[in-house]
């Protein structure tokens, strides 16, 4: 009996020759990714700076694991909070005294886009992250998921993890991919058939004729969304389209794999994009997911790209198509926030910052910005090119927040109403 990708590298990272669902390995971490808000005192008195240099003392170790292997990034610039300018300081003070790669000012963004474009994740390897969304480096065939508080600190002490293999979902993606559909739509189309907690520790592996035609920047929104229906991990198989991408921005050696033929999975589902509709998730969880057309004429008052999910270069460059030479509605505010500022200076370089200002769109700087803080009041209607849509996730708990791609969230802009993005694209 073969193995998953997922198997294949949980057996590597435990030093086994195979594994399968439900087996408890301990394994080797290749990367661990903490955000900035990790070091404040947010969940615990000490901070994880502090209770990880307690737990050193305790064990007897004066180093912390493999530094090299640590990469701390600056998710909210400026901080916003004593809390979380606190939180960079103590952050600094590891790196200093540890080691660690640190990603602040121009040379960051959002840390989940910052590690991939920086060449930090690589396929086959086995990467941990503290923070939920990082199960989204799957698009590059590695497994990755997100970890907690105290189970950072253990790893930045062991550079291990006791980790449950998954079982796997397949997910085969087939037929013809519409010029207008972006991973965005096809994972909201999943998660409405996987339901809240379709995939509860579970890997989703997609594969299929379809995946060539997924771009990167849509298989990594389609990664990061695989913790809203709870799944561990997701992962995409490390085609060529994927392996051209690692080279281009690392030149460390990795060491892909790939499922076997005869791997087996809990359940298989399929799903034809052929003459696939743009998807949007109705505000509740992200599950909530329809057709474009059940929500159509739904009034907005704001519009934003942004967050881990969408708001790539992929995505600008869509949203500037659809905004070139027109303007906001006036009753909505939106706001453009690129996914790190290598996102930024390109979009910068090919006009489309320009776009967005002309249009009388809001530019912030590349951070996670609004997704977690206060922009919306009571009653407020919003459409987000984000991962969450929960109550009170952008503001008041009686706002409502729409999913949609890029394309979508940028039409319904200009209507000042949920819109079908087609009737803005070239078809």
């Amino acid at each position: 009996m073969g193995m998953t990708i997922t198997e294949k590298i949980c057996a590597r990272a435990a030093g086994r020759d195979r594994v399968g669902p439900g087996d408890m390995i301990d394994g080797k971490i290749d990367k661990l990714y903490i955000k900035d808000l990790r070091f404040s005192k947010a969940e615990d008195p000490k901070g994880l700076y502090g209770l990880f240099k307690e737990i050193l003392k305790e064990m007897g170790i004066h180093k912390a694991w493999d530094p090299d292997k640590v990469i701390i990034n600056f998710d909210e610039q400026p901080a916003r909070s004593t809390r979380r300018a606190e939180g960079q300081e103590s952050a600094k003070q590891f790196s200093q005294e540890h080691g660690a790669t640190i990603y602040e000012g121009y040379q960051g963004g959002i840390g989940h886009n910052v590690m991939v474009e920086k060449g930090h994740v690589r396929p086959g390897e086995f990467i941990v992250g503290a923070d939920s969304h990082s199960c989204t480096y799957g698009a590059l065939g590695c497994f990755a998921t997100g970890i907690g508080f105290t189970e950072t600190v253990g790893v930045l002490a062991t550079g291990k993890i006791w980790l449950k293999v998954p079982p796997a979902i397949y997910i085969e993606l087939a037929g013809k991919r519409p010029s207008w559909i972006w991973g965005k739509d096809i994972v909201l189309r999943i998660m409405a058939e996987f339901g809240a907690n379709g995939a509860v520790n579970k890997t989703i592996e997609y594969g299929g004729s379809a995946v060539d035609d997924i771009s990167i920047e849509s298989r990594l929104s389609m990664c990061n969304m695989a913790v809203e229906s709870l799944a561990l991990n997701a992962v995409f198989p490390p085609d060529e389209r994927a392996i051209e991408y690692v080279k281009q921005v690392s030149t460390a050696t990795f060491t892909p794999v790939e499922s076997d033929p005869d791997a087996e999975y809990e359940s298989r589902l399929r799903f034809d994009l052929t003459d696939m509709e743009p998807f949007v998730a109705a505000p509740g969880v992200p599950s909530n997911g329809q057709p474009v057309h059940e929500f159509v004429g739904t009034k907005i008052n704001q519009a934003f790209i942004g967050t881990c999910s969408n708001s790539r270069i992929e995505d600008l460059r869509v949203a500037a198509k659809i905004l070139k030479g027109k303007t906001v509605h006036p009753g909505v505010r939106m706001i453009v926030t690129p996914a790190s500022y290598g996102a930024y200076f390109q979009a910068r370089e090919e006009g489309l910052l320009e776009i967005f200002e002309k249009s009388k769109a809001l530019l912030t700087a590349s951070e996670c910005g609004i997704c977690t803080r206060p922009s919306l009041a009571t009653g407020e209607v919003c459409i987000s090119s984000g991962n969450r849509n929960f109550p009170g996730r952008m503001g008041h708990r009686d706002a409502q927040i729409f999913l949609g791609s890029p394309a979508t969230v940028a039409a319904s802009a200009l209507a000042g109403e949920i819109v079908d993005p087609r009737e803005f694209l070239p078809i």
